[in-house]
């Protein structure tokens, strides 16, 4: 082929690069910086028209933090030190919009060695940046074990390595190893800074000490000798791992043998240097022209192919490199390495490409020594009858794009099963990015795009937004990462729980730019620990009301412990000094002490659960009949660590009661559900692969080969497979995710209860490739079920027990009562009958009689009143606590020994929901004691407000009390004043302070002598 063939050849391929789709070319000027020629590509990564990027140069939109370095390198260019350069770099669009791109700069001089104009490449790469952004959360997200990744890693072609900051290595792969020619041990504590050349170790340096949160990672490309004795080079991307203080903690490096590459470097530039010495007599434009393409040739290691329509090889051009399975040689005909219909579709196209003079672009897919390999052909007509074909390697592309949205898909799937989103927030442009499940916990719409953080307030309860906004205010100007529960409201109402996680970064000023973090849905946890804290009040209040005395021996240290009913119960002071166990032995009758004894071995023992009945004698001598329940709480060996137990009284009740009471004072709230396992299904292979937690739910060792499908059959609970298999082959046919319950019989036999959920994956052509789900062992939280269940039915047990006695004390008190008020009142009419008998001394005794016989009653009254109000389901509805409180003064100020001086001040009071009639006699009973308490001032005054956190407060100027008696204003029959000051039977603060608790409240008071009292209710 003479010159002239090869620079038309020279030019198309020229014209072809030009019109590459991915990347942009132009040649710029050396003295205006200006673009002088560009092809379209160019213009879409910049953002501007042909017309106008001629009117501007490259340096007015370049990053203003990367101008510097770029006009540093193409000043070392302009003086001749080097011949071109290569950066990444940003640019600023012409709508402002910033782009990341990575540009290749290379210089052509005249013969005086003057520049005479630059070539650069530019190839926007804001996807790769944005994908390594993405891909770093994935990883972080998916927590892959170390385990694995080692599998993966030693599986791989390139070579990957971990090192610590001063480059020792603490871990190479196999391919590695094979490179250097050096076993894993040999290589592990060896520096890898020590293989770097001399020219470019201040350089490696350099960017070590650079590396920063804000900048982790730099690219570096090193010569090292190989195994085979041969030169190879190296291009490495090195990752900086850092803590949460910033400091560097480890390198971690991937590497890529360019060898190959760098040898096509060097045959393009030999073949340049030929092409330049064979068209030296041509004129200037013509070498100026062959000195442009093959500057662009010998950076593209692309198989070029000339051809004949019928697919003729003229010549077969391929590229220098080691990996021989990356192109196939064609010597006479394309049909050598295409079939028969990739042959008949790119005959089609050759003819296309000749009869329209179009460049036709087409991506195939072909198997090479064993291997898919998927490659990119361009054709462009060249001459009269022959084609320009450019066959590119698009492998790793294409690999790297399903690996991205298999990534993207588990991690959505991962967030959709844990209920875990992730979120986004730029503090400079207030942008916020949420993930799918972040939409889901808000039941927000993603049509309607992410609220900003102003409009988030909308979401949060009320009174949860101040308190979390000050969080994220304190985090972003401390630079320290946080953690803060707080609520969100739907729009229909409903409620949920969240738990925010924040981590702030930070510019190199130590400036907050951008806080990214996570979002977990903890309704379920919330509500699990309220049904166990009102659980845990209901169990403490009927304990109080039924008189049970509490003990505690721990075992291991011989230590017994009684509670202050515990001592009242067997006649002992709690102030004497005295070993518990004793006192307890001396007080049990002598021929009951044997079996209770023997009833706590046995219990030790698990031979018999410590439920005994026995009799005590008292210090006067009396008889006392008690009985006593106690659970042994043993250690994992089995062995009895300690016994924690009940007394009470059943001495007027023995043979009509059955009292079943187990001590639950210990009950902790509920940790979180256990470790969840993962697993995937390859439907092609029928593979199944169990994360080490699976085999653990399933009581098996971790392996690598799990059971297969039909082999759960074995482990799932039979009355459960059918279920099992029906779901999940319900959810395969159907296309749709699945979340059943069902049982797992361990090989040891003991029973597990597991949450399964599975999700199918899909193709980029939709055909199910994949189901991956997880099982989570929630035995704990059946076991609680259970628990709680008998738990509620103990209660009721209970409050029958005390409605019966209730009734038993109403008639059996009321009943005397009422004989003795029939013979005072006949004895008063004896006395007027007969005047002998008119003693005033008499009448003075009868009425005492009388008055004490109706106090009598007012305190069964009191009595009865306080357990109805204990029992009576509550009607709740929405109310205002203002209509309460006025309805309560307007009753007050009817009483006819109502004082008219009291002065009542009303400020701002919530509205809340509740049994309004319940809620009704708690402000009388408040409201009527602040006015009697203060009747003796010359200006009562009582004031009725609430404070910010919604606690309602009631303030008189009365007489007040001593904060030391403050626990006992609430017992029942409690009185800190005689009945000549104040009347009065001591119920009423008790019944207020049983309505405040069934309502899920509490209730306090603060006073001092003569300077009135303070009552703080809290709903």
């Amino acid at each position: 082929m003479d010159n002239l063939d090869e620079t038309k050849l020279n030019e198309a391929i020229l014209r072809l690069f030009y019109d590459l789709p991915f990347i942009g070319m132009a040649i710029t000027s050396p003295e205006t910086k200006r673009w002088v020629k560009f092809n379209d590509r160019l213009c879409e990564i910049l953002g501007y028209s042909r017309e106008e990027l001629p009117q501007i140069t490259w340096t007015e939109i370049t990053h203003p933090e990367d101008l510097d370095l770029d006009v540093t390198e193409f000043e070392r260019v302009m003086r001749g030190e080097t011949e071109g350069y290569v950066m990444d770099k940003r640019f600023i669009r012409k709508d402002g919009s910033v782009i990341d791109a990575s540009i290749d700069v290379k210089c052509l001089r005249k013969e005086d060695r003057t520049i005479d104009f630059f070539i650069a490449t530019v190839q926007d790469i804001s996807d790769r940046r944005r994908a390594e952004a993405k891909q770093k959360q994935v990883e972080q997200a998916l927590a892959e074990s170390e385990n694995r990744y080692r599998q993966v890693v030693q599986t791989q072609i390139d070579f990957v390595l971990r090192s610590q900051p001063d480059t020792t290595i603490t871990f190479a792969n196999e391919s590695l190893c094979r490179a250097l020619g050096m076993p894993l041990d040999q290589v592990i504590g060896l520096k890898w800074i020590d293989f770097a050349p001399p020219d470019e170790l201040q350089s490696t340096l350099q960017k070590i000490s650079a590396l920063s949160p804000v900048n982790p990672s730099f690219l570096a490309e090193n010569h090292d000798q190989r195994a085979d004795g041969q030169i190879g080079c190296t291009q490495w991307i090195n990752q900086g791992i850092f803590d949460n203080r910033g400091q560097l903690i480890e390198i971690q490096s991937a590497g890529r043998d360019v060898t190959a590459l760098k040898n096509a470097e060097t045959a393009l530039q030999k073949l340049n240097d030929e092409l330049e010495i064979r068209i030296e007599q041509r004129t200037a434009d013509l070498q100026q022209s062959k000195a442009s393409n093959l500057s662009i040739i010998k950076a593209l290691p692309d198989l070029l192919l000339l051809l004949k329509p019928d697919g003729t090889c003229i010549q077969c051009i391929i590229p220098s490199t080691h990996d021989k399975s990356k192109y196939i040689p064609i010597q006479h005909h394309i049909s050598e390495v295409l079939s028969p219909e990739d042959l008949a579709a790119q005959l089609q196209l050759y003819k296309k490409a000749i009869a329209t003079g179009e460049v036709q672009i087409y991506a195939q897919q072909l198997s090479k020594f064993g291997k898919t390999v998927y490659e990119e052909v361009r054709i462009t007509p060249y001459g009269k009858d022959e084609l320009l074909v450019i066959v590119r390697d698009i492998t790793n592309h294409k690999l790297a794009e399903e690996q991205l949205l298999k990534s993207d898909a588990h991690l959505k799937v991962a967030q959709r099963i844990s209920r875990l989103g992730s979120w986004e927030f730029d503090l400079r442009t207030g942008d916020v990015i949420w993930s799918e499940e972040v939409f889901r916990i808000f039941s927000r719409d993603p049509a309607f795009g992410t609220p900003t953080y102003p409009e988030l307030q909308k979401s949060v309860h009320s009174d949860d937004w101040e308190y979390f906004d000050r969080v994220v205010q304190n985090a972003i100007a401390t630079c320290e990462p946080y953690e803060v529960e707080y609520r969100i409201c739907w729009a229909d109402g409903t409620l949920i729980y969240v738990l925010a996680k924040g981590e702030i970064i930070c510019d190199l000023m130590g400036k907050a730019i951008q806080i990214v973090g996570t979002l977990l849905d903890i309704t379920d946890r919330k509500e699990t620990e309220q049904q166990l804290q009102n659980l845990t009040d209901r169990l403490t209040l009927a304990i109080k009301s039924a008189a049970i005395g509490i003990w505690e021996w721990d075992i291991a240290h011989n230590c017994l412990v009684w509670d202050e009913r515990t001592y009242e119960l067997y006649g002992i002071n709690p102030d004497q000094s005295a070993d518990a166990y004793l006192a307890w032995a001396s007080r049990v009758h002598p021929s009951d002490r044997a079996s209770a004894e023997t009833a706590v071995q046995l219990a030790l023992n698990g031979e018999k659960e410590y439920e005994p009945e026995f009799r005590i004698v008292l210090p006067d001598g009396n008889i006392r009949y008690l009985k006593a329940y106690a659970l042994v709480q043993r250690n994992t060996d089995g062995e009895p660590q300690r016994l924690i137990g009940i007394n009470f009284d059943i001495t007027d009740r023995k043979q009509a009661e059955e009292l079943l009471l187990k001590s639950d004072t210990h009950l902790k709230v509920a940790q979180r559900i256990g470790k969840v396992g993962s697993w995937e299904f390859e439907m092609n292979t029928g593979k199944l692969t169990w994360s080490d937690e699976i085999f653990h739910i399933y009581g098996l060792e971790p392996s690598p080969e799990p059971p297969s499908y039909d082999e759960l059959k074995l482990y799932i609970h039979p009355e459960d497979w059918e279920l099992f298999n029906q779901t999940v082959q319900n959810a395969i046919s159907l296309a749709q995710s699945y979340d059943l319950e069902h049982r797992v019989l361990q090989p040891d036999g003991k029973l597990i209860y597991v949450m399964a959920r599975g999700e199918m994956i899909y193709d980029l052509s939709g055909q199910l490739t994949h189901i991956i789900g997880t099982a989570m062992d929630i035995s704990d939280r059946k076991l609680a079920e259970a628990k709680i269940l008998h738990t509620a039915n103990q209660l009721a047990n209970t409050n029958r027990e005390l409605e019966s006695f209730s009734y038993s004390v109403s008639h059996d008190l009321r009943a005397p009562l009422r004989h003795m008020n029939g013979f005072v009142n006949a004895l008063h009419q004896r006395l007027k009958t007969h005047e002998a008998l008119n003693d005033p001394k008499v009448n003075h005794y009868l009425q005492v009689i009388e008055k004490s016989s109706q106090k009598m009653g007012h305190l069964i009254d009191g009595l009865l009143t306080l357990s109805r109000y204990g029992r009576r389901p509550l009607d709740s509805k929405q109310i205002s606590i203002r209509d309460l409180v006025d309805e309560a003064i307007e009753i007050i100020r009817t009483d006819p020994s109502h004082n008219p001086l009291v002065k009542f001040a009303i400020g701002d009071l919530p509205t809340t929901v509740g049994d309004p009639t319940l809620l009704q006699q708690v402000f009388r009973n408040l409201i009527g004691n602040a006015v009697k308490f203060s009747r003796n001032q010359p200006q009562p005054y009582i004031e009725i407000d609430s404070l910010p956190d919604q606690t309602i407060r009631i303030r008189d100027n009365g007489v007040g009390f001593q904060m030391e008696y403050a626990d006992k204003l609430f017992g029942a029959f409690q009185r800190l004043h005689n009945d000549k000051e104040f009347e009065g039977t001591g119920i009423g603060l008790a019944i207020v302070q049983r309505i405040i608790q069934r309502h899920g409240g509490s209730i306090w008071a603060e006073g001092y002598p003569d300077q009135g009292a303070t009552f703080f209710i809290k709903l």
